[in-house]
């Protein structure tokens, strides 16, 4: 018997090892370079695989088409994620330098990594339909693409006005070569009859999605202190239809209800409840797949999106577009927002919750419930802070920046003292930073419990985080001076 020889994959060159090895998932790749000297050399001489570990890690996801045309080479991708983790570790807490904290913090970033896309549009080319009522123009550089949403009102013989989304390219005149067409068709159940003075209607680019928000008040009147609204939400992915079935409503809903993306196929309405629904499909109606429940009642509540992810929704920070290699994944995200309760005095909470929550559903956690109470999902996966009227918070990632009455205000004042001052807290609610803590910061992983109202009694919240507290104090328009830093960085 002949015995071939095998073409083994250590005979192979160090490149074709790296090449193949790339197509392996982080963990995937860590094991293989474990497995002998070889493998363990071919990894710590490849900055792709050390690249694809290090997003994993740091629980991030590579933007697949910035990726295919990105120049950067690995080796300087590689830095620049290992800076972004090991700012956490040089953060100066005597110091209130929004360079170092900027770092920790990403929201935007620097000039040069920022996208401009030159073009003059005259009043004419912006509003070239003769009688309409433009009321929306919103640009994405990241995807040269402009939507323009108008209202043609309806004449007496006409059945109702007619809300109009064209789309178009913003260096140029043109059709968008990758749009499925000019003009975006609504469904007949989004909106219907006249457009009121107190209406809203709102178009959002999030990505592959372009959305449409009309909201109208409602006849049902649940008391002084709470506005109920109408709303519906329509969906399109611009790129493949002009018209779609994927259309949400709510008809009591709250007057400042929102939504949010998680990931491409999972969207969230943020209400009275949390509702998650599959929009794998857009030619299809939306499934819901469950209703997670809020410990209280709520009169309004105002998401705080991450700063860092242009995709979950469009906001007008997000929309000072840039270039970015990576993306946080929506499994592994927060959802914070502040809500007001109703109570007997104005009361607001911050409610930091992981996004992982909505993502347990496949693996049978809530055993294929539909509704799912607070108690079930809320406590372990969460944390509730006091807000007050003065307070900062933004998202980032894992990471949250929010600031508390140092002393004197409380979270139920209406208008907290001129000269109240305020400590600064940076939060780290990664798996990874609370298991492995290393420099600043303090593991959290005892429960806190707030009171909310005498009827509802207090609430306890057990989600894991590390914390670090600035040393010093800051005003209130000392603070307002720090968050627009972050968010309109110096150019220097």
């Amino acid at each position: 018997m002949i015995l071939r020889p095998r073409a083994e994959f250590l005979s192979l060159a160090e490149e074709f090892q790296s090449y193949i090895l790339s197509f392996l998932s982080c963990k995937d790749i860590l094991r293989c370079s474990f497995v002998c000297k070889a493998l363990r050399q071919t990894y710590l001489s490849c900055s792709e695989l050390q690249y694809i570990t290090e997003l994993g890690g740091q629980q991030l996801l590579p933007v697949p088409d910035m990726d295919n045309g990105n120049k950067t080479s690995f080796l300087t991708r590689l830095q620049l994620l290992r800076d972004k983790a090991h700012a956490w570790f040089k953060l100066d807490i005597h110091s209130s330098d929004t360079v170092i904290m900027a770092k920790v913090f990403p929201i935007l970033p620097k000039p040069s990594q920022q996208i401009a896309i030159e073009h003059d549009w005259s009043p004419e080319s912006l509003h070239s339909i003769p009688d309409a009522d433009y009321f929306e123009v919103i640009m994405d550089p990241e995807e040269n693409l402009i939507a323009i949403a108008y209202v043609i009102h309806g004449w007496p013989e006409d059945d109702s006005d007619k809300i109009y989304i064209d789309l178009g390219v913003l260096d140029g005149d043109g059709a968008h070569p990758q749009a499925a067409g000019r003009r975006l068709s609504l469904s007949g159940t989004v909106f219907q009859g006249d457009i009121l003075a107190s209406d809203e209607l709102e178009v959002t680019i999030c990505g592959r999605h372009i959305t449409f928000w009309h909201s109208q008040r409602s006849t049902v009147y649940d008391g002084p202190n709470e506005e109920n609204k109408m709303w519906w939400l329509q969906i399109w992915d611009w790129k493949h239809s002009t018209t779609s079935n994927c259309v949400i409503s709510d008809p009591e809903g709250l007057g400042s209800s929102d939504f949010c993306f998680l990931g491409n196929d999972r969207l969230l309405t943020v209400s009275k409840d949390l509702k998650l629904y599959s929009i794998e499909d857009l030619s299809q109606a939306p499934q819901l797949l469950a209703c997670f429940l809020m410990p209280v009642s709520v009169t309004s509540i105002e998401c705080l999106f991450a700063m860092d992810d242009n995709t979950a929704h469009s906001s007008h920070l997000q929309r000072q577009v840039h270039q970015t290699m990576w993306t946080s994944d929506p499994k592994n995200r927060l959802l914070s927002f502040v809500a007001c309760i109703r109570s007997e005095v104005s009361n607001s909470f911050t409610f930091i919750i992981s996004t992982r929550i909505f993502f347990d559903l496949q693996v049978g956690v809530f055993g294929g419930m539909a509704t799912i109470p607070w108690e079930y999902w809320g406590p372990l996966n969460s944390r509730i802070f006091p807000h007050d009227s003065q307070c900062r918070v933004g998202v980032s990632g894992n990471r949250v920046l929010h600031t508390f009455p140092a002393t004197g205000a409380t979270a139920g004042d209406e208008d907290p003292s001129h000269d109240t001052n305020y400590k600064l807290y940076l939060m780290d609610f990664s798996p990874l930073a609370v298991q492995r803590r290393q420099g600043l910061g303090t593991v959290v992983t005892e429960p806190s419990t707030i009171e909310l109202t005498e009827s509802v009694g207090k609430l306890t919240t057990f989600l894991p985080y590390v914390a670090v507290v600035f040393d010093r104090t800051f005003g209130a328009d000392q603070l307002m001076d720090i968050w627009i830093e972050f968010i309109c960085p110096s150019q220097t």
